[in-house]
């Protein structure tokens, strides 16, 4: 599933949709209705033709549909193994897809969005003219406030987001005095949603109870209704969406939102006319003070970005870190490496304040970056071809080519990693040790043909350098505060895989206790 604030790559991993759907689906009375409703559906899915209009001259490699519901990921790497630097094709739930191996991506990345669009290939994957996921023309403006105001100040936001953490370690992590159980998943969805609405909407809201409901569920509900929609042909949609419940449940969230801002942003631009006013430092002061006059008591646009931007990082952001609690879980010597670079680098006076502090934890980095390459997206790179183009291997790509790229299979290619199916938690950062270039190219945040997991080129995830000093600053504060381990006999839980959407489970437990203070 693409991101919806439109940044061209496959970010978005619901918590666990095969645990929230069948509640969300199929709940209370209607359950009749669809069951019924649900197996003429998937009848018609599951037979209808599905020819490749756009004719390119490629290998196809046939799997079911099912296969592509329930094993997506071993459907990209099992396809992968076989066309390898081919372009190939595959059938998805949402129609043909081309894949385009890494060797070749490197020539479509750079191309102007009217030759190859990541905004029309999203705006076409969320079904966005029904359900609202994105940022319309509000994109580009978005894009830039998160890749210079939140990416420019990373390291003034750390100290209150620590701050936040503790709190909310406080109020919701077990005391862990003896080894404890914990199921980490749902509490890193929470810490997400109040650290990142910290930073997007400020004090006043982040802690509320309804405003984080909200932003957590309207992802889950908008795949849903995305889900629900697919299942329909295109030309049954406009009559189609009545049926989907989920699509006024969008526009009720939204309407909630732009309630819950609406006072806020009334008082902030009461208080700019008070000479020396101080403007607060969040992401909604950032978008009034970018919004056109006319737009700035356009409370809906508030709202609808301040959702977008939540399903956008919420559900990611909270998935990768619980992976790399499971696998610091697994990996146990990587703890005390782990601990001993962040007391090195964040203790003594200020050490958490200090600009650039986030940057230094170089191992952790690399640990991050290992998790994310063994647990992170199926595909990236999703494109819609607007001219034809041609490849240098002879690949004819016509307008109405839908792209993506294999990264499940990138992740574990032999040729780009050795051992690749080895957890190796410093491999990043052993490779950073080669040279000036490479320490820049294995960042968790660097991006490049064979690192896709932020997409590519001008349209790669602009919360990627937020994202990536969120997750080390909780970790580096729970390994210096914690010991963790799984219970004995247990190992790392298998992940839940739904169509494209890999997410860790969520009902593993995890075992802490407190270490004494160093």
């Amino acid at each position: 599933m693409p991101s919806i604030v439109e940044d061209g790559h496959n970010r978005i991993n619901f918590t666990t949709v095969t645990d929230v759907l069948p509640n969300q689906v199929l709940e209370g009375s209607r359950l009749g209705y669809y069951v019924a409703i649900g197996v003429v559906l998937v009848c018609v899915w599951l037979f209808q033709p599905n020819k490749n209009k756009c004719g390119v001259a490629v290998p196809f490699y046939k799997a079911s549909r099912l296969k592509w519901v329930f094993s997506a990921d071993s459907l990209v790497r099992d396809s992968y193994s076989k066309f390898c630097d081919t372009v190939y094709q595959i059938k998805s739930t949402e129609g043909v897809r081309t894949i385009i191996p890494a060797t070749l991506v490197g020539e479509l990345k750079g191309l102007p969005e009217d030759t190859l669009s990541a905004k029309s290939a999203i705006r076409e994957a969320m079904l966005s003219d029904y359900t609202k996921l994105c940022a319309g023309e509000h994109s580009d403006m978005l894009s830039l406030l998160l890749k210079t105001k939140m990416a420019g100040q990373l390291s003034r936001m750390i100290p209150a987001l620590k701050k936040e953490f503790q709190h909310i370690i406080a109020e919701e992590f077990p005391e862990c005095q003896e080894w404890t159980p914990f199921k980490i998943q749902p509490f890193m969805i929470r810490t997400i949603a109040r650290l990142s609405g910290r930073v997007f909407v400020g004090p006043t809201l982040n802690r509320s109870e309804e405003w984080m409901d909200i932003n957590i569920n309207f992802a889950i509900t908008a795949f849903i209704a995305v889900l629900k929609l697919q299942f329909f042909p295109p030309w049954m949609r406009p009559v189609a969406q009545y049926l989907v419940s989920e699509l006024a449940t969008i526009e009720k969230d939204i309407a909630k939102a732009k309630a819950m801002v609406t006072p806020i942003i009334e008082e902030r631009l009461r208080d700019s006319e008070v000479p020396g006013y101080e403007k607060p430092d969040d992401f909604c002061q950032w978008m009034l003070d970018a919004l056109p006059e006319d737009q700035k008591r356009n409370y809906y646009i508030q709202g609808q970005i301040q959702l977008l931007l939540s399903a956008a990082s919420i559900h990611t952001t909270s998935n990768l870190i619980t992976d790399c609690v499971y696998d610091l879980a697994l990996h146990q010597d990587m703890q005390e490496i782990l601990r001993e670079e962040a007391y090195d680098v964040l203790s003594g006076d200020e050490g958490w304040e200090r600009k650039e502090t986030m940057t230094k934890l170089k191992k952790m980095d690399s640990f991050i970056k290992e998790s994310q390459r063994l647990s992170g997206n199926v595909t990236s790179f999703i494109r819609k071809v607007m001219k034809p183009v041609d490849l240098s291997d002879g690949t004819h790509l016509p307008a109405g080519t839908n792209l993506l790229t294999p990264l499940a299979g990138i992740a574990v290619d032999e040729r780009y990693y050795t051992d690749p199916e080895v957890f190796d938690g410093l491999r990043f950062w052993k490779l950073r040790q080669r040279s000036e270039e490479a320490a820049n190219r294995w960042q968790f945040t660097s991006i490049g043909d064979t690192s896709q997991n932020f997409g590519l080129g001008k349209n790669a995830c602009p919360g990627r350098f937020f994202a990536g000093s969120e997750i080390k600053m909780i970790l580096a504060y729970l390994i210096l505060n914690y010991d963790l381990k799984f219970k004995d006999g247990e190992t790392r839980p298998k992940p839940n895989m739904f169509m494209m959407q890999k997410s860790p489970n969520t009902n593993a437990e995890v075992l802490f206790k407190r270490r004494t203070p160093i």
